[in-house]
């Protein structure tokens, strides 16, 4: 069975990438095919993990004087910045994926595989487990530490990702970072809560290893070729359903709604 893949030609706001993606797993619970979706964000958006605390720690002020969206994800993890970046979102049924390790692994090889193709010398963080954290990880950024099996490159993580599994399907995304930087992170939080030191080595970019960032039209075809190579996987070009852009415009408003984002 050929997979969906829809590659978004503009980019969007955070809320409507997290509308979008939120519609597409409600489409595949209710057993439309696996989607592979690749997307873009303006203006830049400081997103949150579905449960990570940030109240009391990122500045409400500053990320609104930075001219910041902001958003929290349907997926776990930490803070992450998105400006210059390929997103992927992966939604198939864990029966199809062989549950949300062996998905994770096997995401994690066809983007390594697609990152080499771009000249990159990459590889898989190291480890049979979660990277160790410091008691006030939950407020680091995303890409200031590896977990086990994401993708480094001159000491650094490149793409970070995280996972949501719900009523059988997995939906798991993450970030390809393309250039620019992950340090307006910490500059976001709350002064009493900036840590004292880095707990690990912090970003890398394709600008950063390569000194160019390949077109979108190229990038999206060796994501794709990456995930064909790796899984065997068929890949058909399709939209977004009438359907599913309506699905989206409704749950667009929960990822605006400052309740949803502030929630803890």
């Amino acid at each position: 069975m050929a997979w969906r893949l829809i590659a978004d030609e503009a980019p969007a706001r955070g809320a409507r990438n997290m509308a979008v993606d939120h519609a597409l797993l409600d489409s595949v619970q209710e057993g439309g095919q696996p989607v592979l979706r690749l997307y873009r964000w303006r203006p830049a958006c400081l997103s949150f993990g579905r449960n990570q605390h940030v109240i009391d720690t990122y500045d409400r002020n500053r990320i609104a004087a930075a001219g910041i969206d902001v958003v929290r994800r349907p997926t776990g993890g930490l803070a992450v910045l998105h400006h210059h970046e390929l997103t992927y979102c992966v939604l198939a049924p864990l029966a199809v994926t062989g549950g949300p390790r062996t998905t994770y692994k096997r995401i994690n090889e066809a983007l390594l595989f697609a990152i080499r193709a771009l000249g990159v010398d990459a590889w898989l963080a190291g480890g049979t487990g979660s990277v160790s954290r410091s008691p006030r990880s939950s407020i680091e950024p995303c890409f200031q530490a590896p977990a086990s099996g994401e993708i480094m490159a001159d000491g650094r993580k490149l793409v970070g990702s995280a996972q949501r599994c719900e009523r059988g399907v997995l939906l798991q995304h993450g970030s390809l970072l393309l250039d620019g930087s992950q340090d307006l992170v910490r500059e976001l939080l709350i002064e009493a809560a900036v840590p004292d030191a880095a707990d690990g080595p912090g970003a890398a970019t394709l600008r950063d290893l390569t000194g160019s960032v390949p077109d979108w039209e190229k990038l999206c075809d060796v994501v794709v070729s990456g995930f064909a190579d790796v899984s065997g996987t068929r890949f058909a070009p399709a939209r977004l359903t009438h359907h599913e852009i309506e699905r989206a415009d409704r749950l667009e408003s929960q990822y605006v709604d400052e309740a949803w984002t502030w929630r803890r």
